[in-house]
């Protein structure tokens, strides 16, 4: 049993509490002097990162406590918050459109829907994919599948979300080559990195025009971004 430099006591560093929903956890020490020393461990891990010795020392820490595995500790308004690391589910038609309606920045829920994935850190759910028929009539639909919608929530931290678009282009991918598809496809704005795609092995395909749906013709509402816009796709084997 090892003894406390500061009290004399066995020494304690344990977890007291924590909660799922906020994230949120307290700590139990043996002394005053030792919680500070903790606290600073605390302070490093979140300031280090999840890679470094201190982010390893503390996910090691919670582990043996709890049994369970942890991303990371972060910072949150100067708060310490937990994540509990990403987990891919399916979902429903239903949940994924709401979740789209209410946080997609600039389009509504597409029509077109073959299946769809989502992932959750903790009891949060982070972020929906919508795959459906390729929107492009062009392309064959009994071979190609389109990711036409992929939606993270902005109001949980940034951290909480860390890798979840990522994710869900590789599990559209999956589930795609699972069903016999050669080739799924997407398109982000112009304005867009497509970082999360050329993680998981995506690549540029083109660019398109961009434009207006309305024509005199044919009266429409643009109820989507007009501008040009860039095609990735991720063809299987």
């Amino acid at each position: 049993m090892k003894t406390c430099e500061f009290c004399g006591e066995a020494l304690e560093v344990e977890l007291l509490d924590w909660w799922a929903g906020p994230r949120e956890f307290t700590l139990s020490t043996c002394c005053e002097e030792r919680y500070w020393v903790a606290r600073e461990d605390l302070e490093a891990a979140i300031a280090e990162g999840p890679q470094s010795e201190a982010g390893r020392a503390f996910r090691k820490w919670w582990e043996e406590q709890t049994g369970r595995p942890l991303r990371q500790v972060f910072s949150d308004w100067g708060q310490a918050l937990l994540d509990y690391g990403l987990e891919v589910r399916p979902v429903d038609l239903k949940t994924a459109k709401e979740f789209i309606r209410r946080h997609h920045r600039h389009n509504p829920p597409p029509v077109s829907w073959r299946w769809g994935h989502a992932v959750y850190n903790g009891a949060d759910l982070v972020a929906v994919a919508m795959v459906g028929r390729p929107v492009a009539r062009r392309i064959d639909h009994t071979r190609v599948v389109e990711v036409t919608r992929l939606c993270v929530n902005p109001e949980l931290a940034q951290a909480v979300a860390w890798n979840a678009c990522s994710m869900l282009y590789g599990a559209a991918a999956r589930e795609a080559k699972r069903r016999g598809f050669g080739q799924v496809v997407t398109y982000t704005l112009e304005s867009e990195r497509g970082t999360a795609l050329k993680a998981v092995g995506w690549k540029v395909a083109g660019l398109t025009k961009g434009g207006t749906w309305n024509r005199p013709s044919r009266k429409r509402i643009d109820k989507a971004p007009t501008c040009r816009k860039v095609r990735w796709e991720r063809r299987i084997a």
